[in-house]
């Protein structure tokens, strides 16, 4: 990919996918950040966690069906340990924000209460679908 990722790359995903992203305006900081502090690959690497999460968000929901599964317990550890890693790229990536809209990102997707991982759930969704069309560009582009 690129050094920097364009200011239309969240439309282009929406156009890709087919869907309208939950956390757009927050993902377009992320992108804003990362392009200002040259760390596009961390973005990359946020959006491939979330890809994971998404994944295991979709596999523990099968594995409740099926009685057969027998590693759920570790599937849901994974998952956790996963959903903190993308809070703590998220932490990374926004600690040169000013203090009031880093309060608000902590509000929103950082402190899990039940909203907050709400929250984390779609902007997981969202960053699948990132994902996507990341991998997308880089097949059909490289």
């Amino acid at each position: 990919m690129t050094t920097t990722i364009t200011h239309n790359f969240l439309d282009e995903v929406e156009s890709f996918t087919e869907r309208k992203l939950h956390h757009k305006i927050f993902l377009q900081q992320l992108i804003d950040e990362a392009n200002k502090n040259d760390t596009v690959q961390k973005f990359e690497e946020l959006a491939f966690t979330g890809k994971y999460v998404s994944g295991l968000f979709r596999a523990i929901k099968i594995g409740q069906a099926n009685p057969e599964v027998t590693n759920l317990q570790m599937i849901k550890e994974d998952l956790m340990k996963n959903i903190e890693k993308v809070i703590t790229l998220i932490k990374e990536m926004t600690s040169n924000l000013n203090a009031e809209v880093f309060a608000r990102i902590n509000t929103k997707f950082i402190e899990l209460s039940k909203d907050q991982f709400n929250n984390i759930t779609q902007l997981v969704d969202d960053l699948n679908q990132v994902k996507k069309y990341l991998n997308y560009i880089k097949r059909n582009f490289s």
